[in-house]
């Protein structure tokens, strides 16, 4: 099938295979057309089946057998997990890290901020679920936190922020943007006015969170998942328009020996 998904221009990585899927290659339809990975979703668990099948076999076509894709319940936390020999099929957590290089780890966007990391001296590789209220309660800091807890380095840590809502889809009103600012007064460079409407910029929101942390090796690419309906879902977009419900595109990664 050999499916299309983006990675970064600019850093190349050894030994770590990474990619922010986009919408099509899957078997889901309708609304949830094609390659819809959520179970949160109202789409047939058959096809959600399918679909990450599909990602583990775009993932890791070296091998023969289907790697697990682990993907957790995500519900805008900062927890974080650590994925080592045991781990359950479900559980809540908006990032998840590992050493382990026979799964694959995942999460699911739908205008949120996926974040991917990769510390290349001991082989920790992350995946991060950053929409606004995880960003504000610091999924970031935390998922970074568990990696140097394990004996990665901040310097040898490597950070591709991928696909989201930009800043002028992302309209918020004066509650979002005042409490913004009192939390930080400094938060104010991260939103723009037009029109006496307030417009977000999520994405440099977690660009800065990673440079405060310390990371100076890292990507953004800046694709918005709101206006591009052909290669993303879209939360924002499906309210907007009413639909009953929505899919989400899956960002993976993980290690090659």
């Amino acid at each position: 099938m050999n499916l299309k998904f983006i990675t970064s221009e600019n850093i190349k990585f050894n030994n770590c295979k990474y990619g922010f899927f986009k919408r099509q290659g899957g078997v889901s339809t309708g609304i949830y057309d094609s390659l819809n990975c959520s179970y949160l979703s109202d789409d047939s668990k058959k096809n959600i089946d399918q679909n990450r099948k599909i990602i583990s076999q775009e993932m890791d076509s070296s091998v023969s057998s289907v790697r697990p894709v682990v993907i957790p319940t995500q519900q805008h936390t900062n927890i974080c997990k650590i994925i080592d020999s045991k781990f359950p099929d479900k559980f809540i957590a908006d990032s998840i890290i590992t050493r382990r290089d026979d799964i694959i780890l995942s999460i699911l966007t739908a205008d949120c901020t996926p974040i991917l990391l990769y510390e290349n001296k001991e082989q920790i590789i992350g995946a991060v679920h950053a929409g606004w209220k995880g960003a504000q309660k610091g999924i970031i800091e935390n998922t970074v936190e568990h990696i140097l807890n394990i004996g990665g380095k901040i310097e040898n840590i490597f950070a591709i922020i991928g696909p989201c809502i930009q800043q002028d889809s992302y309209e918020v009103g004066i509650e979002f943007y005042q409490e913004f600012i009192r939390q930080d007064p400094s938060n104010k460079k991260f939103f723009e006015t037009v029109n006496s409407r307030k417009y977000f910029n999520l994405q440099a929101y977690c660009s800065h969170k990673i440079y405060q942390i310390g990371i100076r090796k890292y990507d953004v690419i800046e694709m918005d998942t709101y206006k591009n309906e052909m290669d993303f879902f879209s939360y924002r977009r499906s309210q907007h328009r009413n639909e009953i419900d929505y899919g989400r595109q899956a960002n993976a990664i993980l290690i090659v020996n």
